[in-house]
């Protein structure tokens, strides 16, 4: 889909949820660079609430700027939505299987704690909320900045056949972070409720994945120190160096210390910026919150010295 014409009042809404200040800077500058897709996408993508991704979702659905194509594209996207939030919020015959998740010593991710059984969405909320009370104290408040939940929905009436062992199998699953908002789901390819045509599965594509993939153009330079802090959807906040920097989404090559001091390369659009990143269930890209690091504030020489020494996450 080529360039789109929302109102920039819309426009600008979505790209507030980019809190990266360069990139923010630089798309609100050049927002022409910027298709219909890549603004839903940073709607799919943003730590923010299925309810506000909704609404902005439907207020894109609204705009009299958009050709018929593209209404049908947004349309998909708002149904895709629709239905999420729909099983999400039904009162009845729901059943939530909810896990905490957080990381291990090797940064993988981990179940720290559940499952649990819940058969609403408000008394999830409910238990997440004082479970996080109740945990907290000095120490627990550093670990939590890395611990989320998991919530996988089944339906009472679901029929028991349509997994292939012959179990229930899960028709959404959510993330939700410590305070009980849900900012993102995975709509399970072995429900019933898919969109269908080559359309409905792209837009499908779009929120299936676990995958911090977020293919926007960018400010940077190579040479340029990146610090990205993606807690609760990574396991530390990590500095890389770009080498390369292209348009495509492996476009932007960055360095990194491993965990035995060795220097790695990755592809920063789809979420290697730190080690053992393939272990990592990642939602959120760094692009949402990446800033440069002048080189007043710390040199690379420092950061490869701390990252050696076991000090570079924080």
């Amino acid at each position: 889909m080529g360039r789109t014409k929302l109102e920039s009042k819309l426009k600008n809404r979505i790209l507030d949820l980019i809190e990266s200040p360069e990139l923010h800077a630089y798309l609100m500058e050049h927002a022409e660079r910027l298709k219909l897709k890549d603004y839903v996408s940073i709607i799919a993508g943003a730590p923010i609430s299925l309810g506000r991704k909704q609404e902005l979702l439907h207020d894109m659905k609204r705009s009299s700027c958009l050709k018929k194509q593209e209404m049908d594209y947004v349309s998909l996207c708002c149904a895709c939505m629709d239905r999420a939030v729909q099983f999400l919020t039904s009162e009845t015959g729901t059943i939530f299987l909810i896990q905490l998740m957080g990381y291990d010593d090797k940064h993988k991710s981990d179940i720290m704690d559940g499952p649990y059984i819940m058969t609403s969405l408000a008394n999830t909320k409910n238990a997440v909320k004082n479970y996080y009370r109740e945990d907290m104290d000095e120490d627990a408040d550093a670990e939590w900045k890395t611990l989320y939940w998991r919530v996988e929905l089944y339906t009472a009436s679901q029929d028991v056949n349509n997994g292939e062992d012959g179990f229930l199998s899960a028709e959404y699953t959510y993330i939700m972070d410590k305070d009980g908002e849900v900012q993102y789901y995975i709509h399970e390819w072995n429900s019933s409720n898919h969109l269908n045509g080559s359309l409905g599965r792209m837009v499908e594509d779009q929120f299936f994945s676990v995958s911090p993939d977020l293919n926007l153009p960018v400010p940077y330079h190579p040479g340029d120190v990146l610090f990205i802090d993606c807690r609760p959807y990574a396991p530390g906040a990590f500095y890389c160096r770009l080498k390369e920097v292209g348009d495509d989404c492996c476009g932007i090559q960055c360095e990194y210390v491993d965990a035995e001091g060795n220097m790695e390369t990755g592809a920063l659009k789809h979420g290697d910026y730190f080690f053992n990143h393939r272990e990592v269930e990642q939602y959120l890209s760094p692009l949402y919150r990446a800033r440069i690091v002048s080189k007043y504030e710390l040199s690379w020489d420092e950061i490869v010295r701390r990252s050696k020494n076991g000090n570079e996450s924080r």
